[in-house]
């Protein structure tokens, strides 16, 4: 999924014509479940269940295609899912599969429509279970996941029809096409991406020297951070209002934007969205919002 990094104007472009695209996926995976409410919603609150220890630094990636991820902290030292199916047509049990892969880096869990590839780097359903989609032939299965993460692990999720819920104790990734990101941990960094959603990423502290970013197309970037930093902020808007509860520069000109660095600015706070408000909040300690 590309990143909306860039900062310059042909890097801007590239990035709307590129999110233009992952539009186009969602739009098309939205007839899918369109063309499927042919009958009353079934569901399997128990489609699939994991349980395992795993402990810090590792990685839990969950990947998805339609429907939505939640993360919560875990009480002991395992990762617990579970993942609960609706679906109005066809046979979920014959044309939907789960798979856990480990890795250097961690576990990965996965939601396959019509067999597919579990990989972090590398995941994808086939196209034949999208065709199957289109003609009516296969299952319009959502998959709701719901991960239990121990405390310093780090949580990677990815789905591109559904929004993403993640309280964590670890930095974060989270990316949707169509859905919005929320995101709370009390150690960042955290990048939260989405195309039509908004996005909200909170961090009481930062660890490492890794980017927080807060990219959207339609809908709301907001990041909180702690009330002290050291990085370098870039704050745009295409079409939608600018704020900043820390002090910098707001510009000029039509591409609304706001810049500030603090401390030695060694790390990317990067907050933007097309057509939407932009913001950068402080967070105290205890998680509540600090004055501007």
């Amino acid at each position: 999924m590309p990143a909306i990094a860039e900062r310059s104007n042909t890097g801007r472009a590239v990035r709307k014509g590129a999110f233009g695209l992952l539009v186009v996926g969602a739009v098309a995976l939205n007839a899918c479940i369109i063309n499927g409410h042919d009958g009353p919603v079934q569901d399997d609150p128990a489609a699939f269940s994991w349980n395992a220890p795993v402990s810090a630094p590792a990685t839990v990636f969950v990947r998805n295609t339609n429907g939505s991820v939640e993360v919560r902290p875990s009480t002991d030292g395992n990762v617990r899912v579970t993942a609960d199916v609706k679906w109005h047509r066809g046979d979920p049990k014959k044309d939907l599969k789960f798979e856990t892969k480990n890795g250097a880096d961690g576990i990965t869990i996965c939601a396959l429509w019509d067999g597919g590839q579990c990989s972090a780097a590398h995941y994808k359903s086939t196209a034949d279970g999208v065709t199957k989609n289109l003609l009516n032939h296969g299952t319009d299965a959502s998959v709701t996941f719901t991960v239990y993460v121990p405390t310093g692990v780090k949580v990677d999720a990815f789905t591109v029809n559904g929004s993403i819920g993640i309280a964590a104790t670890a930095p974060v990734k989270a990316q949707t096409v169509n859905g919005s990101i929320k995101v709370a941990t009390s150690v960042g960094p955290v990048d939260g991406e989405t195309v039509n959603g908004s996005v909200d990423v909170r961090m009481t502290t930062l660890g490492g020297d890794g980017p927080v970013r807060a990219h959207a197309v339609t809908g709301s970037a907001v990041a909180y951070l702690p009330e002290k930093f050291d990085g370098s902020v870039d704050i745009s808007s295409a079409i939608g209002g600018i704020k900043s509860d820390f002090p910098g520069t707001t510009s000029k000109d039509g591409d609304k934007k706001f810049t500030a660095v603090f401390g030695t600015g060694s790390r990317t706070i990067d907050i933007a969205t097309v057509t939407g408000p932009a913001e950068l909040h402080k967070l105290r300690a205890d998680g509540t919002v600090a004055a501007p």
